[in-house]
C-alpha cells in the first residue's frame, strides 16, 4: 500500500478476459475507439513523461539505451501474447503475428519467446511471500494474542508458531528464508529465547538491493495498469483519487506531509485488516486456487515548482515601469 498524491485500487483474476476485440495482423491492438494521429501524439508525449523516472533509475545503475531497447522489445513480445491469449484464446503465441503488431523481426520474436523464463503464478502475483506472511501475522486470530495483537511465535510447532504462519500464507516450503527476509528489514524481531515477535506491520521493500528494485518494478507495474484498465474500461473504472496543490507554501509541506503520513497510516492499517481478514482470505490447494488479487495503493509525491507572473501582469508591469521612466526623463 503506498501513497504518491493519488490512490489506487486494482483487481486482477486468474481468468481476467478484457472485452472481446477485433484483431487483424498489420492493425494496432485497440478496444474498439479510433486510434487517431492525435491520440498517438498524446501516447507518446504520455510515454516520455512515464519514462523520466525509470530513465533516472536506468541511468544510475549504468544501464544505457541499448540495454533498454532490449528489454523494450522483451516487454512488446509478452504484452502481444498476453493480448492474444486474452482476446483470442491463443494458448500458442503466433509468432509472426506477434511480428507484425511488434514491428519485430520474425526471429527477434521466437528467440524472446524461447529465452522468456518469467511467467507469473497466480499465486506468485501480487504481494511477496514475506509480505503475505507478515499481513497473516497481524490480521489471522489463530496467530493473535486475546486482545488482538500479534503473538509471539516459537519458530517451529505443529500449530502456533511462525512454521505453521508460512505454511498458511506462502507457497515456500520452508520458512527460514522468510524469517531472514523479515529479520532483515526489522519487520520481526528474535528474542533472547529465540521466539519472534512482530514488530510492523507494513513491508517496506524498495531498497538498493535485487529484492527492493523487483518490488519498484511490481509497484509501477500495478499503477500503470490500473490506469491503463480505466482508459480501456470508462464504464467501470477502478478506483483512483489524485489531491494536488501546485502553489504550496514551502513553509506549511513538513506539517502536511506529517498529518497525510498519520491519516494515510491509520486508514491503511484499517484496510489491511478488512481486506486481509481470514474468512475473506483462501490458501494455496495443490492443483491450484483459483482467487483474486485486490490492492489498495498510496503513495505521495513533490516537485519544487517555480511560479510565474500571468502573461497580462507581466505586460502591466512592463508598462508602469517605461512610464515612470518617461516621467523620470521629463523632470
Amino acid at each position: 500500500m503506498r501513497l504518491r498524491g493519488g490512490l489506487t485500487a486494482g483487481t486482477r483474476t486468474a481468468r481476467e478476459r478484457p472485452k472481446a476485440v477485433k484483431f487483424n495482423c498489420g492493425d494496432p491492438i485497440s478496444m474498439g475507439y479510433s486510434v487517431t494521429d492525435p491520440l498517438k501524439s498524446a501516447v507518446r508525449s504520455a510515454i516520455v513523461r512515464m519514462l523520466d523516472p525509470l530513465v533516472r533509475l536506468l541511468l544510475t545503475v549504468g544501464i544505457g539505451v541499448g540495454d533498454f531497447l532490449s528489454l523494450v522489445k522483451v516487454a512488446y513480445v509478452r504484452a502481444a501474447r498476453d493480448q492474444a491469449r486474452e482476446t483470442r484464446g491463443e494458448l500458442r503465441p503466433h509468432v509472426s503475428r506477434i511480428a507484425v503488431v511488434t514491428g519485430l523481426t520474425r526471429a527477434e520474436v521466437a528467440g524472446i519467446l524461447e529465452a522468456d523464463t518469467d511467467e507469473w503464478r497466480t499465486s506468485d502475483r501480487g504481494r511477496q511471500r514475506a509480505e503475505r506472511v507478515l499481513s497473516g501475522w497481524w490480521n489471522d486470530p489463530d496467530f493473535q494474542t486475546s486482545t488482538g495483537e500479534p503473538a509471539v511465535l516459537p519458530v517451529s510447532g505443529s500449530r502456533k508458531s511462525f512454521k505453521a504462519l508460512v505454511s498458511r500464507y506462502s507457497n515456500e516450503p520452508r520458512a527460514t528464508p522468510i524469517l531472514e527476509e523479515l529479520l532483515r528489514v526489522k519487520a520481526v524481531r528474535q528474542r533472547t529465547d529465540g521466539t519472534l515477535q512482530a514488530l510492523s506491520r507494513t513491508y517496506a521493500t524498495v531498497r538498493w538491493d535485487p529484492a527492493g528494485i523487483a518490488s519498484l518494478g511490481e509497484q509501477m507495474n500495478e499503477l500503470c495498469d490500473t490506469l491503463r484498465y480505466n482508459l480501456e474500461n470508462p464504464g467501470q473504472p477502478r478506483l483512483v483519487r489524485r489531491i494536488v496543490n501546485a502553489q504550496l507554501d514551502p513553509r506549511y509541506r513538513p506539517m502536511l506531509v506529517r498529518d497525510i503520513q498519520s491519516q494515510v497510516n491509520s486508514l491503511a492499517d484499517s484496510l489491511d485488516d478488512a481486506l486481509n481478514h481470514r474468512g475473506y482470505t483462501v490458501t494455496p490447494k495443490r492443483g491450484g486456487q483459483e482467487a483474486v488479487c485486490l490492492g489498495v495503493g498510496f503513495y505521495v509525491f513533490e516537485r519544487p515548482v517555480i511560479l510565474e507572473p500571468a502573461a497580462s501582469e507581466r505586460r502591466g508591469h512592463r508598462t508602469g515601469s517605461t512610464r515612470q521612466q518617461r516621467r523620470d526623463m521629463d523632470r
